[in-house]
């Protein structure tokens, strides 16, 4: 083996600190690389701000209105009638989405003033609107089966057959009526709000009286009621031998006795009846009505 003199050797000291150097310069050309890699890289840790979230299609019948569209809110009482540009949606409040734009709305109940309006929609907005339905002022038809016939209403002169009254409030009204060659004739109305209507019938023959009287006997008597219609005459008693109904046509005129406050009903080639009232003056009354009526009967009204 070799034997290196003196000069030979290198001291031990100073090369181990070379290598100390060397090993130095690569972990800090290492470190520095890296930092430059973390930088130039996307960071991998979640960010705590979330994604944005994906976008959705409106709904059909979205609050307040799909894209596009508004809604409108109709606050009605329960039975009114709600209509948007004439088509009927329904009783009570409704809500329904339109269009941009204008409406026309209709709220309607039976006895009230329509409620009407118009509304602008504007897209993703709504609008809301109550209805307040006012009571229906009343209105008066009157029609006459005699053309130009004077009417009045509670004794004021309101025009000629037919005519249409305004200004009523509602309840009880007084309706007379004249027309040359007839009977005055007169109606009691009960007005309500809204359209009201009647119709004065002069040709047309109306009988209802009915007097209470008391059927006068050979022997005796009995308490009972004449009634007479268009159908004719009737005694309704308790005792049926003496009740009778006959037609117009089979009763001769009837009489009147005044002083003897006596009405004579005989039935042609039958029996006689004799009636009482209180007054003579009922007898009067009912006699005259009954007769003028079956004249008007004979000659067609």
């Amino acid at each position: 083996m070799d034997i290196l003199s003196e000069e030979q050797r290198e001291p031990r000291g100073p090369r181990w600190g070379r290598g100390l150097q060397v090993i130095g310069v690569l972990v800090a050309i290492a470190a520095a690389a890296w930092i430059l890699a973390r930088r130039e890289a996307p960071p991998t840790t979640r960010s705590s701000v979330p994604a944005p979230a994906r976008s959705r299609a409106p709904s059909p019948r979205a609050t307040p209105g799909t894209a596009g569209t508004g809604v409108v809110e109709i606050s009605a009482p329960d039975g009114a009638t709600v209509s948007v540009d004439g088509r009927r949606l329904g009783s009570g409040s409704q809500r329904v989405e339109l269009e941009p734009g204008a409406h026309d709305v209709r709220v309607e109940q039976p006895g009230h003033d329509a409620f009407l309006r118009e509304v602008q929609v504007i897209p993703g907005r709504t609008v809301r609107l109550e209805a307040r339905l006012e009571s229906e002022s009343p209105v008066l038809q009157v029609h006459a089966d005699v053309p130009g016939a004077q009417l009045f209403v509670d004794r004021k002169f309101v025009g000629q057959a037919p005519v249409t009254v305004h200004d009523l409030l509602p309840g009880r009204h007084q309706v007379n009526a004249s027309a040359e060659g007839y009977e005055g004739q007169s109606r009691t109305v009960d007005v309500e709000p809204g359209p009201n209507e009647v119709t004065i019938r002069f040709k047309e023959v109306r009988l209802d009286e009915s007097l209470a009287v008391t059927h006068k006997h050979g022997l005796g008597s009995c308490r009972g009621r004449l009634v007479a219609s268009t159908n004719g005459l009737s005694y309704e008693s308790d005792n049926a031998r003496d009740s009778f109904s006959l037609p117009f046509r089979k009763l001769e005129p009837l009489e009147v006795d005044y002083l003897r406050k006596n009405l004579r009903v005989k039935e042609r080639g039958g029996r006689t009846y004799n009636f009482t009232a209180d007054g003579a003056d009922e007898l009067l009354v009912f006699q005259k009505t009954v007769e003028k009526a079956r004249n008007r009967l004979a000659d067609g009204g």
